[in-house]
């Protein structure tokens, strides 16, 4: 019964001091500055004397003179020689939308209301650096490369943050134009002295490339960071200081219409264009019907792949021309794109003699010297060759291979004489052996190629059935590594299985492979199965499927008889390109 009546006491002490605390309870606000620049942000603590379970004060009042950036609550309960102490506090960073005397209004919760605070923001300089060089501890600088282009002219946009204070955690919003294409060049870092105070600047470079004619206008971005707290007592792992917030300026841009007397055809707007030219084969040594590859690669700096002007082909009888798909790529650099686009053709002769290709031109505007130019290979004769015709080749025609009228007109015979009706007996029974001899030779040469296709024939069919049964067995491997959940086995398994499918051209990573398959759902699987390896089953979203994997993997694993391993698609004229 003692024991009881004591643990009851303890009970009513409790609760009459949680009731205490709270019927005593205070709201409290202060900052960590009352003086500050307007492109800076500050801190405000709101302290509450009590545990708060649910809800929390409304901060809507802020917003008119101030941006709240962040809002982080913590709670706090402690018991000490049987007094009770709890509170509530809320952190928030705060930047002024504007400068001048501003007012921290009274906040009200739970009946409570807080004291208001009174802050002094100073107008900060329009552009420190240009008004005077390294007398702020932060700021921005922004500028384009020209302000005034061409529709689709490169624009070169350059935003740097200048800081003499050790900060971390950097971050730059997004940047978004109507009407533009956009790609970043890069970020770089570097130390500069200004006024004898040492900075570290992040540059960030964008090109622009303006779609429609009128004034393009470049919003600012944000720069964010945080002050490093060297005094942290959990060290370098958890050093945030204040919050760190720089607006970079806005720029406009007059965009104008392409010129009347730049090409009507092909508008290329760029600072320098190389067109180049390489050929696969040897050119003194030309036969008919044996192809040869000709690449033109055409360089723009300033422009993308995308609006390099196609080059025109040009036919003709003495030759069949068979174009590749165009290659295009891009390179970036501090000075902007340069693209680049391939264009591959495949020169098949139809007679011997010369083949005259025209000159190759390609108009451009030169944004330097603001005048067209034109980059030029100049015309080239080719000397082709007749066709050469083994005796192997020769015999087949006659037993009907390869017709006669199929050669080509350079394939020069020498015409046989008719025999002189005095021809003598031994001639005509010479000329009866020679016939017999040479349908001999022609039938053994017969035998020997349709002996020989049977045999490879043979052989082929026998690799293919060796490869199905060992594609068979990797996919058992793979299964098996599947169920123990051995997931770098199964990997190792699948490229395995993989070089075996491909045997022309091995896949060497699970990407290649997937490639080579053409098979979405594999490819999805096999990034999957990456993400799960090296970052742990944990990462969320998407899940390896297995089940999935090796149904697509049964479905892939089919041969070509002819080739012994799986075909991959491409254009029929691949074999006309010589390695």
């Amino acid at each position: 019964m003692t024991l009881y009546f004591k643990n009851s006491i303890l009970l009513i002490s409790f609760i009459l001091s949680l009731v205490s605390s709270s019927s005593w309870a205070e709201l409290s606000a202060k900052v960590d500055r009352s003086v500050l620049d307007s492109n800076e942000t500050l801190g405000l603590e709101l302290n509450y004397d009590g545990q708060v379970f649910s809800g929390e004060p409304d901060f809507s009042v802020l917003t008119a003179d101030f941006e709240i950036l962040s809002n982080n609550r913590q709670q706090s309960y402690t018991r000490t020689n049987g007094k009770a102490t709890s509170f509530t506090a809320w952190t928030l960073q705060l930047r002024p939308k504007r400068a001048g005397i501003l007012l921290i209004p009274s906040i009200s919760f739970k009946g409570d209301v807080s004291n208001a605070v009174e802050l002094r923001v100073r107008a900060a300089p329009a552009n420190p650096s240009a008004a005077n060089p390294g007398s702020q501890p932060i700021y921005t600088e922004t500028f384009v490369d020209n302000e005034t282009v061409y529709v689709n002219q490169q624009i070169i946009l350059t935003h740097r943050l200048y800081t003499s204070i050790n900060l971390r955690d950097y971050s730059l919003s997004e940047l978004k134009i109507d009407d533009a294409i956009l790609h970043r060049l890069g970020d770089t870092t570097y130390q500069k002295v200004l006024n004898g105070r040492n900075y570290l600047v992040l540059e960030v470079k964008y090109a622009i490339f303006p779609k429609n004619v009128g004034k393009i206008n470049v919003p600012k971005l944000r720069f964010g960071a945080y002050e490093v707290n060297s005094r942290s007592q959990f060290g370098v792992f958890n050093n945030r200081g204040n919050q760190v917030i720089r607006d970079t300026e806005t720029v406009s841009v007059n965009v104008l219409a392409q010129p009347i007397q730049a090409n009507a055809r092909g508008w290329m707007p760029s600072s320098s264009v190389d067109l180049q030219q390489r050929w696969s084969g040897d050119l003194n040594n030309l036969t008919v019907g044996e192809p040869i590859t000709r690449t033109l690669t055409i360089a723009a700096a300033g422009l993308s792949s995308a609006q390099i002007t196609p080059l025109t082909a040009v036919q003709s009888n003495l030759y069949r021309s068979y174009p590749d798909q165009p290659q295009l790529t891009e390179t970036t650099s501090s000075s902007g794109l340069v693209g680049t686009r391939i264009e591959s053709l495949a020169l098949v002769p139809n007679k011997p003699g010369d083949i005259v290709l025209p000159a190759i031109e390609l108009r451009w505007w030169d944004t330097g010297k603001q005048r067209e130019q034109v980059a030029r290979l100049p015309a080239m004769t080719l000397q082709v060759k007749p066709m050469v015709i083994s005796a192997t080749q020769l015999l087949d025609s006659s037993v009907g291979n390869m017709p006669i009228q199929n050669m080509a007109e350079g394939a020069t015979l020498q015409p046989m004489t008719s025999p002189s009706k005095q021809t003598s007996t031994l001639t005509q029974i010479s000329l009866t052996l020679n016939a017999l001899m040479i349908a001999l030779v022609v039938i053994l040469l017969l035998r020997y190629k349709n002996q020989a296709r049977s045999v490879r024939q043979h052989q082929e069919q026998k690799h293919v059935e060796s490869a199905r049964l060992s594609l068979k067995q990797h996919l058992k491997t793979i299964q098996e590594k599947a169920k123990s959940d051995n997931l770098m086995g199964m990997r190792d398994a699948i490229l395995v299985w993989g070089q075996v499918l491909f045997t022309k051209k091995p896949p060497a990573t699970l990407k290649a492979l997937a490639i080579c398959l053409e098979d979405a759902d594999i490819g999805d699987q096999f990034e999957q199965l990456d993400r799960q390896l090296y970052q742990g089953k944990s990462t969320g979203g998407a899940t390896l499927d297995i089940e999935l994997l090796l149904t697509r993997l049964k479905t892939q694993s089919t041969f070509s008889r002819k080739s012994g391993s799986k075909q991959q698609t491409g254009r029929a004229l691949k074999s006309l390109y010589p390695e």
